[in-house]
């Protein structure tokens, strides 16, 4: 699970990248399974009985096995590529987020959660008597951005959890 900071930092285009390395990796398995299937048939030129019988049984198995292992990585693939666009999409909302909370003067603590910054704080210093309703306006955005970036920041971790689910998937078979 990534800290706040690390989402910040996040370079989702990766899922993307891997994603397309196991696609090459299941067009590298089908192709090796279609020479293997090929040099089975042509052994059967000039061998027959139970040993090549048994060779065209094994290679049955080769297929399917082959075909799962395609399957597999081909939806690992997917869903590296669709979840790292949606996080790419996530990791600069969270970014734009922050920045428009900073711009406003707040600080972002890398929890996340926002407080009021300096400017804020003497600006309720020098409200005189309407102190307690700029106080309370500023404290309703800093309530505002941690609810925002709170909620991104838990979406990007959802999506890091099933990219690992994937990665992990991939690998077990």
């Amino acid at each position: 699970m990534p800290t706040f900071q690390q989402a910040l930092d996040a370079d989702p285009s990766k899922f993307m990248t891997y994603g397309a390395t196991l696609i090459q990796s299941a067009g590298s398995v089908t192709g090796l399974a279609a020479k293997y299937g090929e040099q089975v048939a042509d052994l059967g030129a000039g061998w027959q009985g139970d040993d090549y019988n048994g060779l065209l049984g094994w290679a049955t198995q080769v297929g399917a096995f082959t075909a799962q292992v395609d399957a597999v990585l081909l939806t690992a693939a997917a869903t590296l590529q669709a979840l790292g666009a949606s996080m790419m999409i996530n990791v600069q909302t969270l970014k734009i987020t922050k920045q428009s909370a900073e711009g406003m003067g707040y600080k972002v603590l890398p929890t996340p959660f926002v407080v009021l910054g300096p400017s804020q704080w003497s600006q309720v210093s020098s409200a005189g008597p309407g102190a307690p309703a700029v106080l309370a306006a500023y404290q309703a955005g800093a309530v505002a951005f941690t609810t925002a970036l709170t909620a991104q920041y838990a979406a990007i971790i959802a999506q890091d959890v099933a990219a690992n689910t994937a990665i992990r998937a991939a690998i077990a078979l």
